[in-house]
């Protein structure tokens, strides 16, 4: 399997305007190559291949000194994004999705370029600091906060972001033993809390979109009123960039202590398959659905599962929140009815809880597992259970 590692990046002055200088011709040159595939297009109706261009580039290196001081990594891959963007177009177009054509790129929109051929020793740490190789830019200052597992380096991504410049190595290392399940965690992702789970654990949401709301309107509005292109337009275009970079860091960090804590009481979480697309298009929860970040999530969930040689089990959404986890009759409710009581069995608890418990049943279910009926995890019929 393949993980990546990222640290943060420290590059000199002169480094730094150097790769500044290389994203803009990078940029450049994506552009040409989609121009090129455009206009061929345009008039003779064939794509031009992804080989043919690469076979381009070297009479471009040619005649260009200023290209020819790029390495050869980088400018291989800036036709690699061109042409994984036109496949993504064609699929998308084939699954009935919105197409969306490859488009121009404008300034700053090309953040970051990738090495394949790297030295052997890639991070030389010392005693004090740590510096990666950077092929034809020389060794960059990193914070080197963990070290690298035992395995073949395979590419390394320069990136740079508001907050400065990163570096991400992507390691292959050996699979994780894959361990067998024997507890099971069902999870109900929602709005008023973060998730529930099948034990009657609640995780408050977080909201940090809303938290930070008031101060990202201040700064956009102080941003509306710059004048475009100018030097205090620019800076406080990156003070907003920032902040939601800042919001976009807290909810990754949220979210993956989230699934570690989960992931650290049982082999197995269970999620409900949730068209997540579908679901924004409803203007009155949009905005929460997107603050929550509910694929992001199921996204760290799988990566944690792989790490670890563990299981992310998705089940069918249909009737978990409506049937009864006790008798599994079919108990019609509104969304804004948070309390599920059964007119067959009685039963009085928690809707999410209640979805919580019918979601780990039918991961159970899945795996050909029958449900223990003394489980203390679900609750005696009769029996009213509050919010946990």
């Amino acid at each position: 399997m393949k993980k990546t590692y990222e640290y943060r990046a420290y590059p000199t002055v002169k480094q730094s305007n150097k790769l500044v200088a290389w994203l803009e011709m990078l940029r450049n040159l994506y552009n040409q190559a989609l121009a090129w595939r455009k206009e061929t297009y345009k008039q003779t109706g064939q794509s031009v291949k992804k080989s043919t261009q690469e076979k381009a580039l070297t009479p471009f290196r040619q005649e260009s000194e200023i290209i020819a001081s790029l390495h050869i990594d980088v400018l291989q891959d800036a036709i690699d994004r061109l042409d994984k963007a036109y496949q993504a177009f064609f699929r998308r177009g084939k699954t009935g999705d919105k197409p969306g054509f490859p488009r121009f790129k404008g300034a700053g929109r090309y953040r970051s370029m990738t090495f394949k051929h790297l030295a052997k020793q890639l991070v030389r740490a010392g005693k004090r600091t740590a510096r990666v190789v950077v092929p034809k830019i020389g060794h960059v200052k990193i914070r080197y906060h963990r070290p690298l597992p035992d395995g073949k380096i395979k590419t390394l991504t320069i990136r740079r972001k508001t907050s400065g410049w990163y570096v991400c190595i992507v390691v292959e290392i050996a699979d994780p033993v894959e361990r067998p399940v024997e507890t099971t965690i069902g999870i109900d992702v929602g709005l008023k809390s973060f998730l529930t789970t099948s034990a009657g654990e609640k995780v408050d949401n977080p909201r940090y979109l809303v938290e930070s709301e008031r101060q990202l309107s201040k700064n956009q509005r102080i941003l509306s009123r710059r004048d475009k292109g100018s030097v205090r337009y620019e800076k406080q275009r990156e003070h907003v960039a920032k902040i939601h970079e800042h919001i976009s860091n807290q909810r990754r960090d949220f979210q993956g202590k989230t699934a570690h804590w989960l992931f650290s009481q049982c082999e197995e979480v269970a999620v409900e398959d949730l068209k997540i697309k579908n679901m924004v298009k409803n203007k009155h929860l949009s905005k929460s659905i997107s603050d929550a970040g509910w694929g992001h999530f199921r996204l760290r969930l799988q990566s944690k599962a792989a790490n670890a040689g563990l299981t992310l089990t998705k089940v069918d959404p249909k009737h978990t929140s409506q049937k009864c986890s006790g008798c599994d009759l079919v108990v019609p409710k509104s969304l804004s009815e948070r309390v599920h009581d059964c007119p067959h069995c009685r039963l009085v608890l928690d809707r999410d809880y209640n979805a919580a418990i019918n979601i780990k049943k039918a991961a159970v279910a899945l795996r050909g597992g029958v449900s223990v009926v003394n489980d203390p995890e679900t609750p005696v019929r009769g029996q009213k259970r509050g919010t946990r």
